[in-house]
C-alpha cells in the first residue's frame, strides 16, 4: 500500500506534523538536530511499532507530554484505510492501535505497512552481536508468512517461563516447558532456514547493483548445538538437547539451547567479515541486506514496502551513492532518504523530490537552493 498522508502528534520533536507523501524518491534535506531522523523514526514506528534507534520507546514521546499519536491513510487502487497508534506514557508504554477505526491487535496491525529502514545503525548487522542479525531474520521471516509472529513470540514466552523455572530450582516443571519450545523453536529455525535461503539469493543480486568488488559474502545459518538441530527431526534433537544439558542450566539458572542463541554468519573468504571489512565495505554490506530484504518482501508479497534510510551519504562513497539512490527507487514506489549534505546526494538523483526539515515543520524545496 501507498502512504497517502502522514500524521504525527507530541513525537519526539514535532508537537503537530501533516504531510502528504509524494511517490518517488524524496529527500529530506536540513542540518543536523533540525528533525530529519525523527521523522523516519515517527514512520518506522507507525509501520514496524518499533524504531532503527537504540533506546527505550518512553523517548518516543515530545519532552513534556504524556502521550502521542501516529495516524497514516493508505491506498491501493480504490482501496483505502487509515491506520492509527496512540501511546500514553506510563511503568512502561501503552499503546492502543487501530486498523480503519477498528482496535486490533499488533498481528493484524504489522502486515498492513511494512517500512523497511535503512540507518547507521545497520553495521551492527556485522560487527554487532547475534542478535541483530538474528531480528533480520526474524522481521523477513514474518514479512513472508505473518504467522511466523505468533510462532516467535510464544517461543519467547515459553523461554521466560523456563528460565523462571531454571533459576527457582523446579526442575519437575521443565518436562512441559522442554516440549513445547523445542516443537516451536523448530518451527522458528524452518521459517529462518527458508528465508535465509531467499535472502541469500537475493544478496548476490543487490551487491551487484551497488558495484561490491571483494569475495562474495557466505551466509550460514549457525546453531552453537550442532546442524543436526536445523535437519531434519529437528524438533526431536532439541528436545533431547535441553534435556541432556539440564544440570548445567539449573546451575547457570537459564537456558542454554534453542534458536534464542543461534546466529546468521558471515564469512568472506572463510574468515568473519567483521575481521576483515573496514567501515564502509561494513556500511555496504549491511546496505545490501537491507536491499536484499525489500526486494525478497517485494518479490514474495507482490507490494513493496516504504523504504527510509537516514543520513543516507554517510560513510559511502559518491560512486556507491550514484548505484543507490537510482536502485531504491526501483525497489519501492515510496523512498525516503535524510541528509545534511543535499548536494552530495542530489546529482545522484535528478528526479527526486527536495523536502526541507527545520524546527519541526516541511517544506518542499526548490533544487536549486542547494
Amino acid at each position: 500500500m501507498i502512504l497517502v498522508t502522514f500524521c504525527c502528534r507530541n513525537f519526539r520533536s514535532f508537537s503537530e506534523l501533516s504531510w502528504d507523501l509524494p511517490l518517488g524518491l524524496v529527500v529530506l534535506a536540513g542540518p543536523n538536530g533540525a528533525g530529519k531522523t525523527n521523522l523516519l523514526e515517527a514512520l518506522a514506528v507507525f509501520g514496524n511499532l518499533t524504531s532503527f534507534r537504540p533506546g527505550s520507546p518512553t523517548s518516543w514521546v515530545l519532552h513534556g507530554q504524556a502521550a502521542f499519536t501516529l495516524r497514516g491513510q493508505l491506498q491501493q487502487g480504490d482501496t483505502s484505510l487509515v491506520l492509527e497508534q496512540h501511546a500514553r506514557l506510563g511503568r512502561t508504554l501503552q499503546r492502543t492501535l487501530f486498523r480503519g477505526g477498528r482496535q486490533v491487535r499488533a498481528a493484524e496491525y504489522l502486515p498492513l505497512f511494512p517500512v523497511a529502514t535503512l540507518a547507521s545503525h545497520d553495521r551492527d548487522l556485522i560487527f554487532g552481536g547475534p542478535e541483530h542479525r538474528r531480528r533480520l531474520l526474524d522481521r523477513l521471516a514474518f514479512h513472508l508468512k505473518p504467522q511466523v509472529l505468533d510462532i516467535l513470540l510464544r517461543y519467547r514466552r515459553a523461554l521466560r517461563q523456563r528460565n523462571a523455572a531454571l533459576a527457582r530450582g523446579q526442575a519437575t516443571s521443565l518436562d512441559a516447558f522442554d516440549r513445547e519450545m523445542a516443537h516451536l523453536g523448530a518451527q522458528l529455525v524452518d521459517a529462518r532456514l527458508s528465508t535465509l535461503r531467499l535472502l541469500d539469493q537475493a544478496l548476490e543480486e543487490e551487491l551487484a547493483h551497488l558495484g561490491w568488488l571483494g569475495a562474495k559474502p557466505i551466509l550460514r545459518y549457525h546453531a552453537p548445538e550442532g546442524p543436526a538441530a536445523h535437519a531434519a527431526g529437528g524438533e526431536q534433537f532439541l528436545l533431547l538437547q535441553l534435556r541432556r544439558l539440564r544440570g548445567q542450566e539449573l546451575a547457570r539458572g537459564h537456558t542454554l539451547v534453542g534458536p534464542h542463541r543461534h546466529d546468521l554468519g558471515i564469512t568472506i573468504s572463510g574468515r568473519p567479515a567483521r575481521e576483515v571489512l573496514s567501515a564502509g565495505q561494513a556500511k555496504l554490506l549491511a546496505t545490501s541486506l537491507r536491499l536484499a530484504s525489500v526486494a525478497v518482501t517485494a518479490g514474495m508479497r507482490k507490494v513493496a514496502p516504504l523504504v527510509t534510510f537516514d543520513d543516507v551519504d554517510a560513510e559511502l562513497d559518491g560512486a556507491v551513492l550514484s548505484r543507490l539512490l537510482p536502485r531504491l527507487a526501483t525497489l519501492s514506489p515510496q523512498v525516503v532518504v535524510s541528509t545534511a549534505h543535499p548536494e552530495v546526494v542530489l546529482p545522484s538523483c535528478p528526479e527526486a523530490t527536495v523536502v526541507c526539515v527545520q524546527g519541526g515543520t516541511l517544506a518542499e524545496s526548490e533544487r536549486s537552493r542547494w
